[in-house]
C-alpha cells in the first residue's frame, strides 16, 4: 500500500486521460485500456453517490510484469492503483467475474478512497508529510476488502458468490477474530479474510447501514493512533467489534461451538507419502514464508514443484529438494502439474507450456531458460484463464479454464475439447487409471465426477483436489485427505463435444483512441516526507526522507537528511536513477577509533555515478569521488577516485556478493561474501565475509574492519567494509585484509499463531537462536589477531499492524577470545532499531 517493491513495466507505455485519471498501458493491450477507462465515469460517478470520494491525480496501470492476480494499491510516492493482465485463476479472488479486470478496477478504486480519507490532526499533519500521513491506510484487511465488495456487488448485482467460502463457512469451525483480522499460517489460513470478512461486513450493512460503515472510515482517518478500531466502532456502531463479531459468529450456531480451534491449513498436497504446502512453507518439509499455489507435482527425482509469487508479484517455479530450495530462472509460469505442464501468459491471454528437462540437476534448474514462444498451446476459444493442468502417458492435457465466468473441464489432445458444459464449477482435473475425474460442486457442494458424470465421492462437505487415490474433503477441523473408495471402477467416458480452435487473427483494424505516449514525470515527483528515527546505545539521529519511482520503474529519485544529536552534525544523500543509469549524492561524517590504528574522524562528499544493466540482473558499475577532511577543525580538504564493479545474487536460501574496486596509485581492493541455509524446522544459517586490499592501505578508505553488529548503508555509497562480529563493538580492528565467518542455528519454541481480537499484533513463531562468530584483521593474519564471540538471541516472528511481517530479536554475546590489549568486556546487548549511518 506504500512504496511498495514493483517490478518494471514494459516499455512503450501509452496514457489515457479521463478527467484527472490517468490510465498508462501497453500498447498490446489497447482494447482492454479503453474498455476500463470508459467504465472509469460510470464507476467514480456511483462511488461518489454512495459517498466514497475518488481522489484526483490519480494514476492507474495495467501491469504486464504483474502476476499476482490482485490489484495492488499505493498511496505514496503517488496515487496508483495496478492492475494485473493476467485473470485469477480458479478460486482466486475474482475467479468468477466475466470480466475480473472491472473488478479489480473497482476495488482499486475503493481502496485508494478509503486510504486518502483523513481529518484532524492528521489533514493537518499531511499539509506537511504529506500521504505517508495516512491513517486508514492502517485497517484490517476484512475491513477494507468487506467494503470494497460489499460497493461492487451493489454495483454489479450479479457478481456471483463464491461456493467454496460459503462451503467452508457453513461446514467448518468458524475461527476466533485475531485469526480473521491477521495472516495465520494455521486454519483458516491466510484467505480467512476473504471467506469469513466478506459476508460479516454484509451483516454489520444488513444490521446498521453503509453510511455506518464510511462514518467509521472517517472517523478513523482522523485519529492520531489509527492501530485502535475498537473505540471508533463503539463510538459509530455502540458496540466493539469484537462484540460484533461474535454476535455475527453467534448466529452461525453450528460453527461457533468450536471457534478459534487449531484445524489443518493446506494449500494443496500430494499423497503417499503426504506432503502438504500452505503460506507457511512444507508439511512436513521447508519452513519457508511465501505465497504458493495450490497446485504441483513431484518430478523423476521425487522433487516438489511448486509456483511461488515474488515481493514484485512476479509468478516462477520453485523446485524443493529434501533439504534445498531452488528457484528456477522460469518466471511468469504457475499452477505445475504431473506431466511437467504449466500455465503462462502472453500479455493477458492465458498459455499452456511444456516444463524443460525435469530430470535437470539443481544447478541446470538454475539456468533453465524461459519457454519459448513457438512451444505455446494457446486456450480454448473464449478462455481468459487456465488452472490446474495435468497430462497423461499419452500426451493428453486436462485442464480447467474460464470462459465468461463459468470453469469447466477442457481436454487438449491437438485440439480442444469440452469435457464439461455446466453451469457449475468444475476444477482440480487428475488423470486416474487413464480416465479424467475432477472437483465439480453441480451437485450443490464439491465433490468429485468422472468425465461420464459419476460422482466417487461421498464427502458431505466439499471434496476437491483428486490425486494419486486421495482427495481433500473439508472437516469440522480443516482438510483431512481421504481415499478414493478402494477398487472404484470408473465409467467408461462419454465422448465430450468438440469446439473449434479458435483463430488468432483479429476481427479488424485497431480503431485510433485519444491515447498520448506515456510521460514519466507525471508521476515521478514524491507526494510525501517520511519522518526517520535511529537510535543505538551511541548515538540519537533524527530526520525525514523521501523517495519515488514513476508508474513504468524506470525512473528513480531519493533523498534524505538526518540530525546527530551525539555529534551535532547533519547528513544528507540525493539520488536519481533513469533506465539503469543512477547519480548519488552524500555528505555525511565517519567517525571511530580502531584498537590497532589510528583515530578516523572526518567529513566526507562522495558521488557516485553508476550503470545497473538490464541484461544481467544484480550488476552495478560505478564511478566514484569522494572529497574529505578533518570533521571539528579547519584543515585541507583531499579527494580520492575509484571505479567498482558490484555483482550479487540470491538463489533460494544461499546468497552471495562480490565487489572490485581500482583506486589511483594502483591500489585495488576485493571483497565479498556469502551465506546459506540448511534445515527444516531446525534452521542453521552459515556466513562468511572477507576482503583484501592489495597498494596503499588507509585506515577509514581502503582497510577492512570487523566487529560489532551493525552495517553501513544509508549515507554511504558502496558496499560495506565493515565485517559483523557479535560479542564486540565496531570497529575494533581494522587492516587491510580481514576475514569473519561463523554459524547461527534457530531452534522452534512454539509455533504461537495468537493474537488477541482486533489487537493489532499477532505472534507467529517463536525461536531461540544460539550463534558463535569468528575472525581477524591483520597484514599477515595471525592466530594472536583472532576474535571469537558467541551468545544467543529469542526471536519472534510477528504480524504488526494487520499485514506487516517483521521479527522482533532481543539478543546478547560475549566475546570468547581477543588479541592482548584489547580488553572488550561483555555482555553486549543485541537491540538495534532502524539503520545507521
Amino acid at each position: 500500500m506504500g512504496l511498495g517493491q514493483v517490478a518494471r513495466a514494459a516499455p512503450g507505455l501509452r496514457t489515457l486521460q479521463r478527467g484527472s485519471i490517468q490510465l498508462h498501458y501497453p500498447q498490446a493491450s489497447q482494447a482492454l485500456a479503453v474498455r476500463l477507462a470508459d467504465q472509469l465515469p460510470p464507476m467514480v460517478a456511483f462511488l461518489h453517490r454512495q459517498g466514497v470520494q475518488v481522489p484526483q491525480s490519480l494514476h492507474i496501470l495495467l501491469d504486464d510484469a504483474l502476476d499476482r492476480p490482485a490489484v495492488v494499491v499505493h498511496v505514496i510516492p503517488h496515487l496508483e492503483i495496478r492492475i494485473p493482465l493476467r485473470a485469477p485463476g480458479v478460486l482466486e479472488d475474482g475467479y468468477l467475474a466475466s470480466d475480473p479486470w472491472r473488478y479489480f478496477l473497482f476495488k482499486g478504486l475503493c481502496l485508494e478512497s478509503f486510504y486518502c480519507q483523513r481529518s484532524g490532526v492528521p489533514k493537518a499533519l499531511s499539509r506537511v508529510f504529506g500521504q505517508i500521513i495516512a491513517p486508514n491506510v492502517v485497517l484490517p484487511q476484512w475491513f477494507t476488502d468487506g467494503v470494497s465488495h460489499l460497493l461492487y456487488r451493489q454495483y454489479h448485482p450479479d457478481h456471483p458468490d463464491d461456493p467454496m467460502a460459503r462451503a467452508i463457512r457453513t461446514h467448518a469451525a468458524f475461527p476466533s477474530l485475531d485469526r480473521v483480522s491477521h495472516h495465520p499460517e494455521k486454519w483458516p489460513g491466510q484467505q480467512a479474510y476473504r471467506i469469513y470478512g466478506r459476508p460479516f461486513i454484509q451483516w454489520v450493512d444488513d444490521h446498521y447501514g453503509l453510511d455506518s460503515l464510511l462514518n467509521f472510515l472517517h472517523i478513523h482517518g482522523e485519529g492520531v493512533v489509527p492501530i485502535e478500531i475498537e473505540y471508533k466502532a463503539e463510538e459509530i456502531f455502540g458496540v466493539s467489534w469484537a462484540r460484533l463479531w461474535k454476535r455475527y459468529r453467534d448466529s452461525h450456531a453450528k460453527s461457533s461451538a468450536l471457534a478459534g480451534i487449531d484445524g489443518t491449513y493446506m494449500t494443496g498436497y500430494l499423497a503417499d507419502p503426504l506432503v502438504s504446502w500452505s503460506g507457511a512453507g512444507l508439511s512436513t518439509g521447508i519452513k519457508r514464508r511465501a505465497e504458493r499455489g495450490r497446485y504441483g507435482f513431484r518430478d523423476n527425482r521425487g522433487r516438489l514443484w511448486l509456483s511461488e509469487y515474488s515481493d514484485e508479484g512476479v509468478a516462477h517455479l520453485v523446485v524443493y529438494g529434501n533439504e534445498a530450495v531452488w528457484p528456477t530462472r522460469i518466471e511468469r509460469v504457475w499452477d505445475p502439474g504431473a506431466g511437467g505442464v504449466a500455465v503462462t501468459r502472453r500479455g493477458a491471454k492465458p498459455y499452456l507450456i511444456h516444463l524443460p528437462r525435469l530430470e535437470a540437476g539443481g544447478l541446470e534448474l538454475l539456468m533453465a531458460p524461459q519457454p519459448e514462444a513457438a512451444g505455446l498451446i494457446p486456450p480454448p476459444p473464449g478462455a481468459i484463464q487456465m488452472s490446474g493442468p495435468v497430462a497423461d502417458a499419452s500426451g493428453r492435457i486436462a485442464v480447467a479454464a474460464n470462459v465468461d465466468g463459468n470453469w469447466d473441464i477442457w481436454l487438449y489432445n491437438g485440439a480442444w475439447l469440452r469435457v464439461s458444459d455446466s453451469p457449475a464449477v468444475e476444477m482440480d482435473p487428475w488423470f486416474r487409471d487413464g480416465r479424467l475425474i475432477f472437483a465439480s460442486n453441480r451437485s450443490g457442494h464439491f465433490q468429485i465426477e468422472s468425465a461420464a458424470g459419476e460422482v466417487l465421492t461421498r464427502c458431505g462437505t466439499a471434496a476437491v483436489l483428486p490425486r494419486d487415490g486421495y482427495y481433500l474433503c473439508l472437516e469440522r477441523r480443516g482438510w483431512r485427505p481421504k481415499l478414493l473408495r478402494a477398487g472404484q471402477a470408473l465409467p467408461p467416458e462419454h465422448a465430450p463435444s468438440s469446439i473449434p480452435q479458435s483463430s488468432t487473427g483479429t476481427s479488424g483494424p485497431v480503431q485510433p483512441v485519444d491515447s498520448r505516449k506515456y510521460a514519466p514525470l507525471s508521476s515521478l515527483w514524491p507526494n510525501y516526507l517520511r519522518p526517520e528515527l535511529f537510535y543505538d546505545s551511541r548515538n540519537l539521529e533524527l530526520g525525514v526522507a523521501t523517495a519515488s519511482r514513476d508508474v513504468s520503474g524506470f525512473y528513480e529519485t531519493d533523498m534524505g537528511l538526518r540530525y546527530s544529536l551525539q555529534s551535532d552534525d547533519w547528513s544528507w544523500r540525493l539520488g536519481a536513477k533513469a533506465n539503469g543509469f543512477g547519480v548519488r549524492y552524500a555528505h555525511y561524517d565517519q567517525s571511530y577509533t580502531p584498537f590497532n590504528n589510528g583515530e578516523v574522524d572526518e567529513s566526507r562528499n562522495e558521488t557516485k555515478l553508476y550503470y545497473a544493466p538490464d541484461f544481467f540482473d544484480s550488476l552495478v558499475l560505478s564511478g566514484n569521488w569522494r572529497e574529505f577532511g578533518p570533521r571539528d577543525e579547519p584543515g585541507d580538504r583531499e579527494n580520492e577516485y575509484w571505479g567498482a564493479l558490484e555483482y550479487e545474487r540470491a538463489v533460494g536460501h544461499h546468497l552471495g556478493w562480490l565487489t572490485a574496486e581500482w583506486y589511483e596509485q594502483q591500489t585495488r581492493s576485493l571483497f565479498g561474501g556469502a551465506q546459506t541455509l540448511v534445515g527444516k524446522s531446525v534452521t542453521t544459517r552459515f556466513h562468511l565475509q572477507g576482503g583484501k586490499t592489495w597498494g596503499i592501505v588507509e585506515t577509514g578508505h581502503t582497510g577492512f574492519r570487523i566487529g560489532g553488529n551493525v552495517s553501513e548503508g544509508y549515507f554511504t555509497q558502496r558496499p560495506s567494509r565493515l565485517f559483523p562480529l557479535r560479542g564486540f563493538s565496531s570497529n575494533v580492528l581494522e587492516s587491510g585484509q580481514a576475514l569473519t565467518g561463523g554459524w547461527e542455528t534457530y531452534w522452534p519454541l512454539f509455533n504461537l499463531q495468537r493474537g488477541y481480537e482486533t489487537l493489532p499484533l499477532f505472534l507467529h513463531r517463536f525461536y531461540l537462536g544460539t550463534f558463535l562468530d569468528a575472525g581477524a584483521a591483520g597484514d599477515p593474519m595471525t592466530g594472536d589477531q583472532l576474535l571469537v564471540g558467541a551468545g544467543l538471541e529469542l526471536v519472534t516472528s510477528l504480524e504488526i499492524a494487520w499485514g506487516n511481517f517483521s521479527a522482533l530479536r532481543i539478543g546478547v554475546a560475549w566475546p570468547l577470545e581477543q588479541p592482548d590489549g584489547l580488553d572488550q568486556q561483555g555482555p553486549v546487548w543485541l537491540i538495534l532499531l532502524g539503520r545507521p549511518i
